[in-house]
Protein backbone atom coordinates (compact mmCIF):
# COMPACT_ATOMS: atom_id res chain seq x y z
CA UNK A 1 0.00 0.00 0.00
CA UNK A 2 1.56 3.35 -0.71
CA UNK A 3 0.77 6.60 1.02
CA UNK A 4 1.54 9.62 -0.93
CA UNK A 5 0.70 12.68 1.76
CA UNK A 6 3.95 13.98 3.07
CA UNK A 7 6.22 13.11 -0.12
CA UNK A 8 8.40 16.29 -0.62
CA UNK A 9 10.08 16.42 -4.40
CA UNK A 10 13.92 17.00 -4.26
CA UNK A 11 15.13 17.29 -7.39
CA UNK A 12 13.74 16.60 -11.13
CA UNK A 13 16.19 16.32 -14.34
CA UNK A 14 14.84 16.23 -18.13
CA UNK A 15 16.77 14.42 -20.58
CA UNK A 16 15.78 13.97 -24.15
CA UNK A 17 16.04 10.12 -25.60
CA UNK A 18 14.75 9.72 -29.46
CA UNK A 19 14.83 6.68 -31.47
CA UNK A 20 18.67 4.79 -31.55
CA UNK A 21 17.86 2.97 -34.01
CA UNK A 22 16.44 5.61 -36.60
CA UNK A 23 19.52 7.66 -35.38
CA UNK A 24 17.76 9.94 -33.27
CA UNK A 25 19.96 12.07 -30.54
CA UNK A 26 20.07 11.48 -27.08
CA UNK A 27 19.95 15.23 -25.74
CA UNK A 28 21.69 15.30 -21.73
CA UNK A 29 21.17 18.41 -19.16
CA UNK A 30 23.79 18.71 -16.73
CA UNK A 31 21.32 20.74 -14.72
CA UNK A 32 18.09 20.48 -12.58
CA UNK A 33 14.99 22.23 -12.80
CA UNK A 34 14.44 25.50 -11.35
CA UNK A 35 10.77 24.51 -9.90
CA UNK A 36 8.52 27.51 -8.58
CA UNK A 37 5.90 25.77 -6.19
CA UNK A 38 2.98 25.45 -8.14
CA UNK A 39 4.95 23.69 -10.84
CA UNK A 40 5.98 21.31 -8.24
CA UNK A 41 2.49 20.44 -7.29
CA UNK A 42 1.89 20.07 -11.17
CA UNK A 43 4.18 17.56 -11.36
CA UNK A 44 3.73 15.57 -8.55
CA UNK A 45 0.16 14.87 -9.58
CA UNK A 46 2.23 14.07 -12.63
CA UNK A 47 4.69 11.99 -11.37
CA UNK A 48 2.38 9.91 -8.92
CA UNK A 49 -1.20 9.97 -9.37
CA UNK A 50 -1.07 7.21 -11.13
CA UNK A 51 0.19 5.32 -9.03
CA UNK A 52 -2.58 5.31 -6.40
CA UNK A 53 -3.92 2.02 -6.94
CA UNK A 54 -0.44 0.15 -7.99
CA UNK A 55 0.33 -2.48 -5.97
CA UNK A 56 1.89 -4.94 -7.82
CA UNK A 57 5.86 -5.30 -6.89
CA UNK A 58 9.11 -5.70 -8.81
CA UNK A 59 12.61 -5.39 -8.18
CA UNK A 60 15.72 -5.22 -10.05
CA UNK A 61 17.26 -8.30 -11.63
CA UNK A 62 19.87 -9.70 -13.94
CA UNK A 63 21.32 -12.62 -15.95
CA UNK A 64 24.88 -12.98 -14.35
CA UNK A 65 23.51 -11.29 -10.56
CA UNK A 66 22.32 -7.78 -10.15
CA UNK A 67 25.71 -5.89 -9.77
CA UNK A 68 25.59 -6.14 -13.77
CA UNK A 69 21.89 -3.85 -13.55
CA UNK A 70 23.22 -0.73 -14.89
CA UNK A 71 20.33 0.94 -13.57
CA UNK A 72 20.41 -0.87 -9.78
CA UNK A 73 23.48 0.76 -9.59
CA UNK A 74 22.96 4.08 -10.54
CA UNK A 75 19.84 4.27 -8.68
CA UNK A 76 21.84 2.59 -5.69
CA UNK A 77 24.40 5.56 -6.09
CA UNK A 78 21.98 8.11 -6.23
CA UNK A 79 20.35 6.81 -2.77
CA UNK A 80 24.26 6.59 -0.82
CA UNK A 81 24.99 9.57 -2.57
CA UNK A 82 22.80 11.97 -3.54
CA UNK A 83 25.23 14.68 -5.31
CA UNK A 84 25.50 12.39 -7.78
CA UNK A 85 22.00 12.65 -8.93
CA UNK A 86 23.03 14.45 -12.20
CA UNK A 87 25.69 12.36 -13.21
CA UNK A 88 23.62 8.95 -12.75
CA UNK A 89 20.47 10.50 -14.65
CA UNK A 90 22.55 10.57 -17.09
CA UNK A 91 23.88 7.18 -17.03
CA UNK A 92 20.04 6.01 -16.56
CA UNK A 93 19.06 8.08 -20.13
CA UNK A 94 22.29 6.74 -22.01
CA UNK A 95 20.61 3.56 -20.87
CA UNK A 96 17.32 3.68 -22.25
CA UNK A 97 18.69 5.51 -25.20
CA UNK A 98 21.03 2.17 -26.00
CA UNK A 99 17.71 -0.03 -25.13
CA UNK A 100 15.36 1.57 -28.20
CA UNK A 101 17.18 -0.76 -30.59
CA UNK A 102 13.44 -1.19 -32.30
CA UNK A 103 12.43 1.92 -34.95
CA UNK A 104 8.96 1.52 -33.96
CA UNK A 105 9.73 2.52 -30.05
CA UNK A 106 8.71 6.00 -29.48
CA UNK A 107 11.37 9.56 -28.58
CA UNK A 108 10.33 11.32 -25.25
CA UNK A 109 11.00 13.48 -22.54
CA UNK A 110 12.77 11.17 -19.64
CA UNK A 111 12.30 13.16 -16.53
CA UNK A 112 14.37 11.60 -13.18
CA UNK A 113 13.08 12.28 -10.42
CA UNK A 114 14.03 12.27 -6.67
CA UNK A 115 11.49 12.24 -3.35
CA UNK A 116 11.73 12.14 0.05
CA UNK A 117 8.93 10.62 2.51
CA UNK A 118 6.41 8.15 0.48
CA UNK A 119 5.06 5.48 3.02
CA UNK A 120 5.39 1.61 1.51
CA UNK A 121 3.78 -1.76 3.05
CA UNK A 122 3.71 1.24 6.30
CA UNK A 123 7.51 1.66 6.01
CA UNK A 124 8.70 5.55 5.44
CA UNK A 125 11.24 5.60 2.87
CA UNK A 126 12.61 7.67 -0.31
CA UNK A 127 11.99 7.31 -3.66
CA UNK A 128 14.05 7.70 -7.51
CA UNK A 129 11.01 7.85 -10.00
CA UNK A 130 12.08 7.66 -14.09
CA UNK A 131 9.49 8.87 -16.15
CA UNK A 132 8.77 8.88 -19.92
CA UNK A 133 6.19 11.24 -21.32
CA UNK A 134 6.30 9.98 -25.25
CA UNK A 135 2.46 11.86 -26.64
CA UNK A 136 2.06 15.24 -26.97
CA UNK A 137 -1.15 17.08 -27.03
CA UNK A 138 -2.50 19.66 -29.08
CA UNK A 139 -3.94 22.97 -26.89
CA UNK A 140 -5.54 26.60 -27.62
CA UNK A 141 -3.08 29.66 -26.70
CA UNK A 142 -5.08 32.57 -26.06
CA UNK A 143 -3.61 35.63 -25.67
CA UNK A 144 -4.70 39.77 -25.72
CA UNK A 145 -4.15 41.57 -29.05
CA UNK A 146 -3.77 45.07 -30.37
CA UNK A 147 -7.51 44.74 -31.60
CA UNK A 148 -8.67 41.92 -29.12
CA UNK A 149 -7.91 38.27 -28.74
CA UNK A 150 -4.89 35.92 -30.62
CA UNK A 151 -5.53 32.39 -30.66
CA UNK A 152 -2.75 29.94 -31.89
CA UNK A 153 -2.33 26.44 -31.46
CA UNK A 154 0.80 25.34 -29.34
CA UNK A 155 1.67 21.60 -28.50
CA UNK A 156 2.04 20.52 -24.95
CA UNK A 157 2.27 17.31 -22.15
CA UNK A 158 -1.33 16.29 -20.75
CA UNK A 159 -0.63 15.80 -16.99
CA UNK A 160 -3.56 13.49 -16.79
CA UNK A 161 -1.46 10.56 -19.05
CA UNK A 162 1.86 9.26 -18.17
CA UNK A 163 3.11 6.73 -20.93
CA UNK A 164 6.02 5.05 -18.90
CA UNK A 165 6.81 5.54 -15.50
CA UNK A 166 8.85 3.75 -12.26
CA UNK A 167 9.33 4.25 -8.73
CA UNK A 168 12.48 2.66 -6.67
CA UNK A 169 11.46 2.87 -3.45
CA UNK A 170 14.84 2.52 -1.23
CA UNK A 171 14.12 -0.56 0.85
CA UNK A 172 14.85 -4.01 0.23
CA UNK A 173 18.60 -3.43 -1.52
CA UNK A 174 20.03 -6.89 -1.38
CA UNK A 175 16.35 -7.69 -3.14
CA UNK A 176 16.99 -5.14 -5.85
CA UNK A 177 14.51 -2.87 -4.05
CA UNK A 178 10.59 -2.36 -4.39
CA UNK A 179 9.11 -1.12 -7.86
CA UNK A 180 6.49 -0.30 -9.04
CA UNK A 181 5.72 0.51 -12.41
CA UNK A 182 3.27 1.49 -15.11
CA UNK A 183 3.08 1.08 -18.72
CA UNK A 184 0.59 1.64 -20.75
CA UNK A 185 1.81 0.75 -23.97
CA UNK A 186 1.57 -2.76 -26.31
CA UNK A 187 3.73 -5.61 -25.43
CA UNK A 188 6.53 -5.09 -27.41
CA UNK A 189 7.05 -1.82 -25.98
CA UNK A 190 7.08 -3.30 -22.69
CA UNK A 191 9.64 -5.61 -23.22
CA UNK A 192 12.10 -2.33 -24.40
CA UNK A 193 10.58 -0.34 -20.50
CA UNK A 194 10.67 -3.58 -17.94
CA UNK A 195 13.03 -5.93 -19.69
CA UNK A 196 15.83 -4.12 -22.24
CA UNK A 197 16.10 -0.70 -20.10
CA UNK A 198 14.87 -1.72 -16.19
CA UNK A 199 15.58 -4.98 -16.23
CA UNK A 200 13.49 -6.03 -13.67
CA UNK A 201 10.52 -9.02 -12.65
CA UNK A 202 7.79 -9.23 -10.64
CA UNK A 203 8.22 -10.31 -7.07
CA UNK A 204 6.92 -13.70 -5.65
CA UNK A 205 4.52 -12.10 -3.13
CA UNK A 206 1.16 -12.56 -2.21
CA UNK A 207 0.00 -10.18 -5.05
CA UNK A 208 1.86 -12.22 -7.64
CA UNK A 209 0.60 -15.68 -6.37
CA UNK A 210 -3.08 -14.23 -6.31
CA UNK A 211 -2.91 -12.81 -9.77
CA UNK A 212 -0.97 -15.96 -11.31
CA UNK A 213 -3.49 -18.27 -9.58
CA UNK A 214 -6.65 -16.91 -10.73
CA UNK A 215 -5.24 -16.04 -14.32
CA UNK A 216 -4.34 -20.02 -14.15
CA UNK A 217 -7.92 -21.14 -12.96
CA UNK A 218 -9.32 -18.55 -15.76
CA UNK A 219 -7.00 -20.29 -18.64
CA UNK A 220 -8.05 -23.73 -16.95
CA UNK A 221 -11.35 -23.37 -18.25
CA UNK A 222 -11.23 -22.05 -21.49
CA UNK A 223 -8.44 -24.62 -22.36
CA UNK A 224 -9.23 -27.68 -20.48
CA UNK A 225 -12.48 -27.68 -18.72
CA UNK A 226 -14.98 -26.56 -21.46
CA UNK A 227 -16.84 -28.23 -24.37
CA UNK A 228 -14.31 -30.21 -26.17
CA UNK A 229 -14.17 -32.34 -22.87
CA UNK A 230 -17.90 -32.15 -22.76
CA UNK A 231 -18.28 -29.68 -20.29
CA UNK A 232 -21.27 -26.88 -20.55
CA UNK A 233 -21.32 -23.32 -20.46
CA UNK A 234 -22.89 -22.91 -17.13
CA UNK A 235 -20.69 -25.75 -15.79
CA UNK A 236 -17.78 -23.50 -16.93
CA UNK A 237 -19.47 -20.14 -15.69
CA UNK A 238 -19.74 -21.66 -12.45
CA UNK A 239 -15.86 -23.04 -11.70
CA UNK A 240 -14.87 -19.30 -12.35
CA UNK A 241 -17.68 -18.03 -9.98
CA UNK A 242 -16.55 -20.31 -7.58
CA UNK A 243 -12.45 -19.88 -8.04
CA UNK A 244 -13.55 -16.00 -7.84
CA UNK A 245 -15.42 -16.66 -4.50
CA UNK A 246 -12.77 -18.80 -3.01
CA UNK A 247 -10.12 -15.55 -3.59
CA UNK A 248 -13.00 -13.21 -2.29
CA UNK A 249 -13.85 -15.06 0.69
CA UNK A 250 -10.57 -16.81 1.89
CA UNK A 251 -7.66 -14.76 3.93
CA UNK A 252 -5.06 -17.19 2.82
CA UNK A 253 -4.97 -20.06 0.02
CA UNK A 254 -4.52 -23.35 0.58
CA UNK A 255 -4.05 -26.11 -1.97
CA UNK A 256 -5.79 -28.94 -0.39
CA UNK A 257 -8.51 -26.68 0.33
CA UNK A 258 -8.99 -25.00 -3.02
CA UNK A 259 -9.08 -28.17 -4.79
CA UNK A 260 -11.83 -30.10 -2.44
CA UNK A 261 -14.07 -26.52 -2.13
CA UNK A 262 -13.58 -25.60 -6.00
CA UNK A 263 -12.62 -28.31 -8.31
CA UNK A 264 -14.20 -31.70 -6.04
CA UNK A 265 -14.02 -34.12 -8.18
CA UNK A 266 -10.77 -36.08 -8.34
CA UNK A 267 -11.04 -36.15 -12.06
CA UNK A 268 -11.24 -32.15 -12.20
CA UNK A 269 -8.52 -32.41 -9.43
CA UNK A 270 -6.00 -34.62 -11.75
CA UNK A 271 -6.72 -32.24 -15.11
CA UNK A 272 -5.64 -29.03 -13.26
CA UNK A 273 -2.96 -30.55 -11.55
CA UNK A 274 -1.69 -31.34 -14.79
CA UNK A 275 -2.75 -28.19 -16.87
CA UNK A 276 -1.02 -25.94 -13.86
CA UNK A 277 2.55 -27.57 -14.31
CA UNK A 278 2.55 -27.48 -17.91
CA UNK A 279 1.44 -23.54 -17.62
CA UNK A 280 3.81 -23.43 -14.80
CA UNK A 281 6.22 -24.59 -17.59
CA UNK A 282 5.49 -22.75 -20.21
CA UNK A 283 4.85 -19.29 -18.52
CA UNK A 284 7.68 -19.31 -16.25
CA UNK A 285 5.83 -19.04 -12.94
CA UNK A 286 6.55 -20.30 -9.71
CA UNK A 287 3.20 -21.20 -7.63
CA UNK A 288 3.63 -21.87 -3.71
CA UNK A 289 0.86 -24.17 -2.37
CA UNK A 290 0.27 -21.69 0.76
CA UNK A 291 -0.20 -17.74 0.50
CA UNK A 292 -1.74 -14.82 1.67
CA UNK A 293 -4.83 -13.75 -0.65
CA UNK A 294 -4.36 -10.18 -2.06
CA UNK A 295 -7.26 -8.65 -1.94
CA UNK A 296 -6.49 -5.89 -4.66
CA UNK A 297 -5.63 -8.60 -6.65
CA UNK A 298 -8.44 -10.66 -6.21
CA UNK A 299 -10.49 -7.41 -7.01
CA UNK A 300 -8.76 -6.79 -10.20
CA UNK A 301 -8.99 -10.53 -11.74
CA UNK A 302 -12.21 -11.07 -10.24
CA UNK A 303 -13.33 -8.24 -12.72
CA UNK A 304 -11.93 -10.80 -15.63
CA UNK A 305 -13.77 -13.93 -14.65
CA UNK A 306 -16.94 -13.18 -16.67
CA UNK A 307 -20.03 -15.41 -15.30
CA UNK A 308 -22.29 -14.30 -18.74
CA UNK A 309 -23.90 -16.96 -21.34
CA UNK A 310 -24.05 -15.52 -24.44
CA UNK A 311 -26.99 -16.95 -26.42
CA UNK A 312 -26.83 -15.50 -30.33
CA UNK A 313 -26.90 -11.76 -29.95
CA UNK A 314 -30.72 -11.85 -28.26
CA UNK A 315 -29.51 -12.86 -24.96
CA UNK A 316 -26.88 -12.43 -22.02
CA UNK A 317 -28.02 -14.68 -18.60
CA UNK A 318 -25.35 -13.85 -16.08
CA UNK A 319 -25.21 -17.03 -13.74
CA UNK A 320 -24.01 -16.47 -10.12
CA UNK A 321 -23.99 -20.08 -9.07
CA UNK A 322 -26.18 -23.49 -8.62
CA UNK A 323 -25.79 -24.40 -12.32
CA UNK A 324 -27.83 -27.49 -11.29
CA UNK A 325 -30.98 -24.76 -11.82
CA UNK A 326 -29.89 -24.71 -15.75
CA UNK A 327 -31.08 -26.89 -17.75
CA UNK A 328 -29.70 -27.39 -21.55
CA UNK A 329 -31.95 -28.87 -24.53
CA UNK A 330 -33.07 -29.28 -28.24
CA UNK A 331 -36.45 -28.49 -29.24
CA UNK A 332 -37.60 -31.51 -31.48
CA UNK A 333 -39.39 -29.31 -33.86
CA UNK A 334 -37.29 -26.39 -34.71
CA UNK A 335 -33.92 -28.17 -34.01
CA UNK A 336 -33.05 -24.96 -31.66
CA UNK A 337 -31.35 -24.76 -28.48
CA UNK A 338 -32.68 -23.98 -25.39
CA UNK A 339 -32.01 -23.58 -21.27
CA UNK A 340 -34.16 -23.81 -18.67
CA UNK A 341 -33.98 -21.60 -15.88
CA UNK A 342 -35.34 -23.19 -12.39
CA UNK A 343 -36.06 -20.35 -9.58
CA UNK A 344 -37.96 -19.87 -6.68
CA UNK A 345 -38.68 -16.20 -6.48
CA UNK A 346 -38.55 -13.07 -8.82
CA UNK A 347 -36.40 -10.23 -7.54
Amino acid sequence: MLEFDNVTLNSVILHKTENKAREGQLILSDTTLDLGEHIQGMLMQFFLGHFAEEEAFYNFCGEVGIEANEVYNSVKNIFQNPDSFVEESKKIATKLYDAGKHPKIKDGDLYIASFKDIVVDGELVNAIGIFKSETKQDFLRISTGANGFDIKIEEGINLNKIDKACLIYNTEEDFGYKINIIDTTNKQEAQYWRTDFLGIEQRKDDFYQTQKYMELCKDFVKEVYNEEHEVDKPQQIAMLNKSANYFKENETFNKQEFEEEVLSQPEVIEAFNDYKQQYAEEKQVEFREDFGVSETAAKKQQSKMKSVLKLDKNFHVYIHGDESRIVKGVDPETGMKFYQLYYEKEE
